[in-house]
């Protein structure tokens, strides 16, 4: 077979939330550091992109069948020589350290605000949480995480015929579907990207104009190459579940940093975002209150497994019903280790979510009491900031990878309706009051549940 055509695309994607794609390394203040290149800067391995690509594509049951993915990538048949080579090169992806290119060769600006931040990432504390809703012994870590809004730029190039045409937009649509993330912690919150700009151009080498381009073709990621195009892709995902919470705060609530800062010793977790400016041709940098996927993915496993064994009719006074990752539903939806049975991860995907208008100036302090001298007890003063909505609503939206049905999907829906019935608080200080929410349910845009019209 004559490999006649060329397809090569050039990708910008953006970080919609934290981004950590690992290097295997650790710090003396940080249990896990993201993956750097030599000048520094973040960036995604190639291998990293092609395994998430190809898995997605694999896994897709719309797409080509996986023989034809298996000529693409190439394969070897176990214990035998039988196998092919792979046609698709998919390079590293690094980071755009301003609007227009990469840090390419000895690049260096280490007196750049960017260089400066990007120096010291921030880090996100973690920690496992039991069924009976304490922390669990040697559950808590820390990461290093990439800032919400920064670009990566990478390239693909398929070497096929006319025929793969089909083949190569599947592979671009993949990278605009809501299900492609990249790096750890994919089903808690982080790793969302989004397909900034693409370009693309389709060489046939049988025409003497695209074989003279393509031998001119300059891998720089910093060049612009002639007779590359914006291609438009339907962009339509049918096979995806999705759930979209429009909620509304009563009053406070606070998503936890863990300490605190000179005014109060507890404060609403805040993380700087990405901005590229064109004008100014830099990148800047805006603070934001987070609310961390993972703080929402809990609340709901925990309801979706009482309301799985209320389902069941399995009940914790008659020693019946499992907790936790033993929770049948809690297993398929959220996933489970390797120590509960054939481990795998969860279907149920979340984003980080980072507001704007939030006011984080409102202190309470708090203070035991004696009971014997109705004093103060020494040293139990403690004061945390709590946050308040300003304006609008939070929108979360939760997506499913596969379909589920019986007791399994109803228990979910059911916790999803706690939430926006305000019987679900989320995040900090819910024992006092904080953290209540009322709204709407949505499933794939369809108006499921709204507390306003069930109160009246």
């Amino acid at each position: 077979m004559k490999l006649t055509h060329r397809y090569i695309t050039r990708i910008v994607l953006e970080a919609q939330t934290g981004l950590f794609v690992g290097s295997g390394d650790a710090s003396l203040m940080k249990d896990a550091l993201v993956q750097k290149d030599h000048n520094g800067w973040p960036m995604i391995q190639g291998t990293s992109l092609s395994g998430v690509i190809r898995h997605a594509l694999e896994d897709n049951p719309n797409s080509r069948n996986d023989t034809t993915w298996k000529n693409i990538f190439g394969h070897q048949t176990s214990g035998l020589k039988e196998g092919i080579g792979s046609r698709i090169k998919i390079s590293s992806a690094y980071m755009m350290i301003n609007e227009n290119c990469i840090a390419e060769g000895l690049h260096v600006e280490d007196s750049t605000v960017a260089k400066r931040k990007y120096n010291n990432l921030p880090s996100r504390q973690h920690v496992r949480i039991t069924d009976k809703g304490v922390a669990l012994k040697n559950g808590l870590f820390d990461n290093e995480i990439v800032f919400k809004g920064t670009r990566f730029i990478f390239e693909i190039e398929l070497k096929g015929t006319e025929a793969d045409k089909s083949s190569w937009n599947d592979i671009i649509q993949q990278l605009h579907s809501p299900l492609f993330r990249l790096g750890q912690g994919t089903r808690n919150g982080y790793g969302n990207l989004k397909v900034h700009t693409l370009r693309e151009r389709i060489y046939d080498l049988t025409s003497e104009t695209d074989f003279e381009d393509y031998l001119n073709f300059d891998p720089s990621f910093n060049v612009e190459n002639k007779g590359f195009l914006t291609p438009k892709y339907d962009l339509s995902n049918s096979n995806l579940v999705t759930y979209t919470l429009d909620l509304k705060p009563d009053q406070f609530f606070i998503f936890s940093e863990g300490f605190g800062d000179d005014q109060v010793d507890n404060k609403p977790i805040t993380e700087e975002v990405a901005v590229y400016k064109k004008k100014e041709n830099t990148i800047d940098f805006t603070l934001k209150t987070l609310i961390p996927a993972s703080s929402i993915k809990g609340a709901l496993s925990h309801r979706t497994c009482f309301h799985y064994n209320k389902l069941e009719k399995k009940f914790a006074d008659h020693g019946e019903g499992a907790f936790g990752e033993q929770n049948e539903a809690v297993q398929q939806l959220f996933g489970s280790m390797a120590g509960n049975g054939e481990a795998h991860r969860g279907t149920v995907i979340m984003d980080d979510l980072y507001l704007d208008e939030v006011d984080n100036d409102k202190i309470f302090n708090h203070v035991a009491i004696d009971r014997f001298t109705g004093g103060a007890m020494d040293g139990a003063l403690f004061s945390e900031k709590v946050s308040y909505k300003k304006d609008g609503n939070l929108v979360f939206s939760i997506y499913l990878t596969k379909e589920f049905s019986g007791n399994v999907l109803l228990a979910f829906e059911d916790a999803l309706r706690d939430i926006c019935k305000g019987l679900l608080p989320l995040g900090g200080m819910t024992t006092k009051g904080h953290g209540i929410f009322t709204g709407r349910l949505f499933k794939n845009n369809k108006n499921e549940f709204d507390y306003e019209n069930e109160a009246n």
